[in-house]
């Protein structure tokens, strides 16, 4: 009969989970540190405002979830907010300043999101064109 034999290793393996946030300053010098939602986040985010203010698309995508997305403000730490009252709170809070800091911080995200894809299309229509070439 065979043996076997199991044996641990002497030190666990440990992952660094740490959660990343991006950092980012207002106009009044206050650090706002964001969370990216993950889809569970961001149907509870919905599930929160209601249906009526969930099918308004640019309150979701302008006010709610930037506002769930702040998980500090300077040294003050927020959860995710589980009420349309938390979420008012949280605008409140960040007033057009951090607001406005938030803003730019998205649009130059989806600027550069938006040249990494022009660019992945262009270098797609010249491999296409040369493909027709050799042919």
């Amino acid at each position: 009969m065979a043996t076997v034999k199991v044996t641990e290793s002497a030190a666990p393996i440990h992952v660094d989970q740490k959660p990343k946030f991006t950092s980012l300053h207002d106009s009044l010098g206050r650090v706002i540190k964001l969370r990216t939602l993950d889809p569970l986040q961001k149907a509870r985010v919905v599930m929160a405002v209601g249906g009526e203010l969930a099918a308004n698309s640019v309150y979701m995508g302008a006010f709610a979830l930037p506002a769930a997305s702040v998980v500090y403000i300077d040294d003050v730490g927020f959860g995710l907010p589980q009420t349309l009252s938390q979420i008012e709170s949280m605008l409140s809070e960040l007033g057009a300043e951090g607001m406005d800091a938030i803003e730019k911080y998205m649009l130059a995200e989806h600027e550069a999101a938006k040249a990494k894809a022009d660019a992945a299309s262009a270098a797609s229509a010249l491999s296409a064109e040369q493909a027709a070439a050799k042919n």
